[in-house]
């Protein structure tokens, strides 16, 4: 007869670990013994983690935690958005290349969205970007202002920068307050049992943990689900070059050039390099193809980008592209980089330990462990992991740039999904990218509705028009809408003077950071998205 799970074992610390340990214990009421095994602490370099706006309502809330609370204790910072640099041509100081990804979603006008409506401005000459046009947002991030008032109150929607160790630390000492048990050790030996699953581990110190339920967050090692289970890696460098990284926390002088309100991401010789603001200092580390360039050579340029000296610690690193085949086996479940990686050209590191979290809950189990949960829990986060690697490698096919070897190899030799064939015909040809209705907000705002559509509408939207992509001719039924079109001249005309309250309105970035720190900032609150569907 099955019984409820009551012990589970997760390995690995770290900001899956602590995320699991801490989403769990509050998930299963504290019903459910959880143990974590880590070892010992290992010297850190913070190069600083960007996230996507869910995560204060999926994970923090979730948990009760305010973004007060939270943002101060893990250096935190904002991000409204991405600002994408040299993506379309190669470095050219006479010219100033670059594009915003902003988020919330493009407005509409009739239903259709607004930037068809853009686009038949643009065939009669009109020059003001997309993002320009279409949101209120980029003129308070060219001016490095807060996505919030000076009360707290949200008036631009937007995610985070912190430090990860930060953030695990923080969620260590608020599991462990609820119950976790936190073991340092190390496991040097996985027990299977006759029918396959993981029944005990042994470690380094001699110790016996026993659990019904494993996770497994052990990172690029896959120390249960690979190592133990032998669940095969789905290796995916065919659809995206980039397998090495070099990064280093850089300083900043915060008030004499401000903290930026959004992740840069600045296209390389062969690679990009991320800039992720926090006070003090930012993060930043150049992702590369080791097949085009030297770990040497990059190194060099990622040296030269930023000023630094040649004895600056710095953090090599070698990642693995891909999934696993499935990140549920038996009685084990692997979370975070156990299960998959994707380079975080669109921060979706964190996501996939959250978005993992609320699936394993959806879909937990038993002692039976029934495996049609398993299954099922299998293809959300397949279907996730393929959907966000088809986005991101979106923007490489995408660009214009033909400088490098690097770049002409993303233009034309990168295997390309189905799917993602299918979006750029359909972007092209001016059709929605879903099915669904972006105008029903009430499913807008499930979790699980932006689990399946996160990149779509604005997200793509965004990235093909900022690199020069745009649809083959604007929709021919504004061609009989007048009345539409004089709506959504004066929608235009509401987002240029919700830019300029803005403008005039926000701190800058630095003030609020400064203020939030030293607890001078009330709740976020949530205000009115502008130019949402909402407000329009």
């Amino acid at each position: 007869m099955s019984k409820p799970i009551k012990n589970i074992v997760i390995v690995g610390g770290g900001t899956a670990g602590w995320m699991s340990a801490s989403y769990l214990v509050k998930a299963l009421q504290q019903q459910a013994n959880i143990t974590l095994i880590e070892s010992a602490a290992i010297p850190r370099i913070g190069v600083g983690e960007a996230t996507i706006p869910s995560l204060q309502k999926v994970f923090f809330d979730f948990l009760g935690i305010p973004e007060q609370e939270w943002m101060p204790q893990v250096n935190g910072a904002f991000k409204a958005g991405i600002k994408f640099v040299n993506w379309r041509t190669s470095p050219d100081h006479s010219r100033n290349d670059y594009f915003y990804h902003l988020f919330g979603n493009v407005p509409s006008c009739d239903g259709v969205p607004l930037t068809h409506y853009w686009l038949r401005k643009r065939e009669q000459g009109f020059q003001q970007s997309m993002a320009y046009a279409c949101y209120p947002q980029p003129g308070a991030l060219d001016g490095n202002l807060a996505p919030c008032l000076h009360d707290g109150t949200r008036q631009m929607s937007h995610a985070w920068h912190f430090d990860a160790h930060l953030v695990a630390d923080f969620l260590k000492r608020w599991a462990v307050d609820r119950g976790v048990n936190r073991v340092v050790d190390e496991v040097v030996e996985v027990n299977l049992n006759e029918h396959g699953f993981i029944s005990s581990l042994f470690t380094k110190e001699g110790r016996k943990l026993e659990a019904d339920l494993f996770i497994d967050c052990s990172g690029m090692r896959g120390l249960l689900i690979n190592q133990a289970l032998k669940e095969p890696f789905i290796d995916m460098s065919d659809y995206l070059l980039c397998d090495s990284a070099v990064a280093t926390a850089v300083p900043n002088d915060d008030a004499q050039v401000g903290v930026e309100p959004y992740t840069s991401s600045i296209a390389m010789n062969s690679g990009w390099t991320w800039k992720i603001p926090m006070l003090g200092r930012f993060g930043s580390g150049y992702v590369f193809s080791s097949k085009f360039t030297s770990r040497d050579q990059a190194t060099t340029d990622f040296l030269n980008l930023w000023g630094l000296s040649d004895n600056q610690s710095l953090n090599q690193i070698k990642f693995r592209v891909g999934r696993n085949k499935r990140s549920w086996v038996n009685n084990c479940v692997s979370i975070g980089l156990a299960s998959c990686f994707l380079e975080p050209l669109e921060s979706t590191g964190i996501y996939f330990i959250y978005a993992a979290l609320y699936q394993l809950v959806k879909h937990f189990p038993d002692t039976s462990f029934d495996p049609r949960l398993a299954d099922a829990f299998n293809a959300e986060i397949t279907y996730m992991f393929d959907d966000c690697r088809d986005f991101v490698q979106a923007h490489y096919f995408t660009s214009s740039r033909e400088d490098t070897p690097f770049w002409l190899a993303n233009r034309h030799d990168l295997r390309l999904s189905d799917s993602i064939k299918e979006k750029v015909e359909r972007y092209k040809a001016g059709l929605p990218l879903t099915t669904t209705s972006f105008d029903d907000s009430t499913y807008y705002e499930t979790f699980d509705f932006e689990f399946k559509n996160f990149w779509l509408n604005g997200n793509y939207y965004c990235i093909f028009a900022g690199l020069g992509m745009l649809p083959d001719r604007s929709l021919p039924l504004l061609q009989l809408r007048p009345e539409s079109i004089e709506k959504a001249e004066a929608m235009f005309a509401r987002i240029q003077r919700e830019a300029e309250r803005l403008r005039v309105s926000l701190p800058t970035n630095y003030d609020y950071l400064r203020s939030l720190r030293e607890g001078g900032v009330g709740l976020s609150r949530p205000g009115p998205t502008p130019a949402s569907p909402e407000s329009r």
